[in-house]
């Protein structure tokens, strides 16, 4: 019998991966735990190869290994779902990403908040570890921030599945793929589905000490790795917007946000020398761009390329 199954999705990062789950061996608890790690590479399948690496040693927990050749992160989600709610006996369906490392109290606190709350869903905080050195400016950027809020308790959301326990009997609700599967490389799947269950009247809450660190490489220490990150931000909030709602009202409720952005983000930029702060202040343009994407059927898919090991 399975209580809690953890689910990691992974996509060509090895090392990632290994370090995800040496956390989770160190976990402090006596629950019954299963944990599901889906490859989204149907030719390296070096994530499996990974974790059969880990269990041939001896690995603690009981694992199960899927390979979902095709690209897309809710079809992957889609698929640790369905494995998941197929084991005798689970509860929770937890989810991390293969670039954190959980702390070993990390689902002992999830579960205390879930019991103290009733929520269906309860997000955890997101500390950040960054690979080398980073520039002051970059260090200050909102987006490299740690994840977290000033305390536990209810919430009126959780946009991520990178930190995060969910009911399984709320998940077994929305059907075989709950995950937006048109959403494939764009990102944001995990916020729409969210979306989708406080629509249906679904409770949140927030675990600030169940804590998961993610390793950031380099390669989104950069300008313009920040600038489209929030370009996809603001044009996956909006397809999000469009799935409840119709074009002409998003559009109309959107409109002073996009002026606003392009306005100030703009004008900001222009009116400082510090890199980060005018970095910053572009975000809010690119993000109004972002929307402006979504509203006219344009996506970027982020997720096209793999970021670390």
């Amino acid at each position: 019998m399975t209580e809690i199954a953890i689910c990691i999705a992974t996509r060509q990062r090895p090392q990632g991966i290994t370090r995800t789950l040496r956390s989770l061996a160190e976990l402090v608890t006596e629950r019954d735990v299963t944990i599901i790690v889906a490859d989204n590479d149907g030719v390296k399948r070096e994530g499996v190869a990974a974790a059969e690496a880990l269990r041939a040693e001896g690995y603690r927990w009981p694992l199960e290994l899927l390979t979902v050749p095709e690209p897309g992160i809710p079809q992957v989600r889609n698929a640790l779902v369905r494995a998941a709610l197929r084991l005798p006996g689970i509860r929770f369906v937890a989810m991390l990403d293969d670039d954190e490392a959980a702390d070993p109290h990390w689902l002992h606190a999830m579960l205390a908040c879930q019991a103290a709350t009733r929520a269906d869903v309860v997000g955890g905080a997101v500390l950040r570890e960054m690979e080398g050195e980073v520039a002051p400016w970059a260090a200050r950027h909102p987006l490299l921030q740690r994840k977290s809020r000033s305390a536990s308790g209810v919430v009126e959301l959780i946009d991520s599945t990178a930190n995060v326990l969910i009911d399984a009997e709320a998940l077994r609700a929305l059907g075989e793929a709950p995950f937006d599967e048109a959403m494939a490389l764009t990102g944001g799947s995990d916020k729409q589905l969210f979306t989708r269950m406080q629509r249906a009247g679904r409770r949140f809450a927030w675990a600030e000490d169940a804590r998961v660190t993610e390793l950031i490489p380099a390669s989104r220490v950069t300008s313009k790795w920040l600038l489209m990150r929030g370009y996809r931000i603001g044009m996956t909030d909006t397809i999000t917007a469009l799935a409840h709602s119709t074009p002409f009202k998003v559009a109309t409720t959107e409109a002073p946000r996009i002026v606003g952005g392009f306005v100030l983000g703009s004008l900001g930029a222009a009116l400082t020398f510090d890199r980060g702060k005018r970095i910053e202040r572009l975000g809010r343009l690119y993000r109004a761009a972002g929307k402006i994407a979504a509203l006219t059927g344009n996506h970027y898919e982020e997720y096209r390329k793999v970021h670390g090991a």
